[in-house]
């Protein structure tokens, strides 16, 4: 059978792929193996030993051509439907939201077996006739890509995105960017906190600092931009003090990058990379220099968010006996954010990180997207389709990022590592995370992902069977059967062939 992963539910609606036991005619109900209700079974059920269900298919399908389905779906090939055909010989066009789309859904079931043949006689296409299983029905729609080619490591590290309707438009968006720097050099005493001033602001994308409070502000939600921020300042600092037993005074700056989410009434520090330290170490002597960085971790702003970097001298010190050195002479006292916004809005790699597992069966695996990526999903961004994935076969992608149970997730081009999305999820500090089935295997590259859905519009069935090379531009038409049809249209079969093409239906 194809390796491609199909949904059926369980009792518990939990969606299980295709293939057990190898035959894609059997599939779960709870935790017992329930065979073809039309084939005799051997396992002491008793199912199937009398027919289940009668063979009541009344519909057969007119396909009148033929397409790969990759790099979506690897080697499968789509049947594109122009006519559904009933007993009668009725002819009907299956389109979205029509009579005829249920029909087709109902008479061709994914994970059975249907029949193909062709009206052309033609060799070319011999292995796309006989039988074949259904894997799909519907077109097949791109919403998410990084794949460039089929080796393992082909795939890019930095996606694009644009607007789509409900979005935020790219052209309102904000350069989060800015440095500011300490306009001049002062001595310091106070023994709590107060906020630093860095007078100068030296970048003119950074308009949402203030020159006169030292506050940077929030104009709008990063995640709308799908972006992170983060903020660091470097504090250079020179001792005054003297005399002797001075080290063991307690003389050292302390400093905060501080955040307000009420306007700037409260600050609370920010959590800090690499543990880096938020403090100037003891000075040994009388004109020391020392200097210290601290880079805050990035995170996501809202509209009105207030950051500052506070600074206090130890209480143990002696008032003015340390000096705040200004940006000059070589001296870096800044403040900054240096993450830019870019017009396209570039996102970078990891995309995903594997969450947990079940503790029984580890039967799924939850990934969590980059808070970037959770950003443009919840705007309903959509991507620009990657040019070197455009080169490798993907068609232009129309939809949103918007991932929805039932879409399928490929890692590194491998047809045995396709999920399906059972659910999605938010993690508890506002993350979105997909849990999938079956599990990701461990070691996956995750950056290396296809997320495409199948949309039930009844223009194409997919089976099992890869398109054979050589044959681009070439006809094919004919017909599909299900597996078992009703009496009536195994009957008339032929005789509606004959009228529809003595019609000019069929041409």
């Amino acid at each position: 059978m194809a390796n491609f992963t199909t949904v059926f539910q369980t009792k518990n609606n939990s969606p299980v792929p295709t293939g057990i036991d190898n035959d894609p005619q059997k599939f779960l109900l709870g935790n017992t193996i329930i065979g073809d209700f039309n084939t005799s079974t051997t396992n002491g059920s008793g199912q199937g030993s009398l027919s289940a269900a009668e063979k009541n298919q009344t519909y057969f399908a007119y396909f009148n051509d033929v397409g790969g389905t990759g790099p979506e779906i690897i080697d499968q090939t789509a049947y594109f439907i122009k006519y559904l055909i009933d007993a009668q010989g009725n002819v009907v066009t299956p389109q979205a939201n029509s009579f005829a789309l249920l029909n087709l859904n109902q008479n061709f079931e994914i994970g059975k077996t249907v029949n193909v043949t062709s009206l052309d006689g033609t060799t070319l296409f011999t292995t796309l006739l006989g039988d074949k299983v259904t894997t799909g029905i519907g077109k097949i729609e791109t919403i998410l890509v990084t794949e460039t080619g089929s080796g393992r490591m082909d795939y890019i590290q930095t996606m694009s995105f644009s607007s789509s309707p409900g979005g935020v438009g790219l052209d309102s968006a904000y350069n989060y960017s800015f440095m500011a720097k300490k306009a001049a050099s002062a001595y310091i005493s106070n023994t709590s906190f107060a906020t630093l001033d860095f007078g100068t602001e030296i970048n003119d994308s950074g308009s949402n600092y203030n020159n006169s409070t030292y506050i940077y502000g929030f104009p709008n939600d990063t995640t709308s931009q799908g972006t992170q921020v983060s903020f660091k300042t470097t504090i250079v600092a020179k001792s005054a003090f003297s005399g002797p037993n001075q080290n063991n005074r307690s003389n050292y700056l302390k400093f905060q990058i501080q955040k307000s989410t009420d306007g700037g009434v409260n600050y609370s520090a920010l959590e800090l990379t690499d543990g880096a330290f938020t403090r100037l170490q003891y000075f040994n002597n009388s004109d020391e220099v020392k200097s210290q960085t601290a880079q805050t971790k990035p995170f996501n702003f809202n509209a009105g968010d207030k950051i500052r970097v506070q600074y206090a001298v130890d209480s143990g010190g002696t008032a003015n006996q340390l000096r705040i050195l200004a940006a000059d002479n070589n001296y870096s006292t800044v403040f900054t954010n240096t993450q830019t916004y870019i017009s396209n809005n570039f996102i970078t790699s990891s995309y995903w990180s594997v969450g947990t597992y079940t503790t029984s069966s580890n039967d799924f695996t939850i990934i969590t997207a980059s808070l970037a990526l959770t950003g443009l999903a919840q705007n309903q961004y959509s991507q620009v389709i990657p040019t070197a994935s455009s080169a490798f076969g993907f068609s232009n992608i129309t939809l949103p990022f918007t991932p929805k149970p039932g879409d399928f997730i490929r890692f590194e081009y491998d047809p045995n590592n396709t999920h399906v999305v059972y659910e999605n999820l938010t993690t508890t500090d506002g993350y979105l995370a997909l849990k999938v089935c079956p599990p990701i295997p461990s070691g996956s590259i995750l950056d290396h992902f296809c997320l495409y859905r199948i949309i039930p519009n009844g223009n194409y069935i997919v089976l099992n069977i890869k398109k054979p090379s050589g044959t681009t531009g070439q006809p094919l038409t004919g017909f599909i059967k299900p597996q078992y049809i009703s009496k009536e249209l195994e009957d008339n079969f032929e005789n509606i062939i004959s009228k529809l093409n003595a019609e000019g239906t069929l041409s």
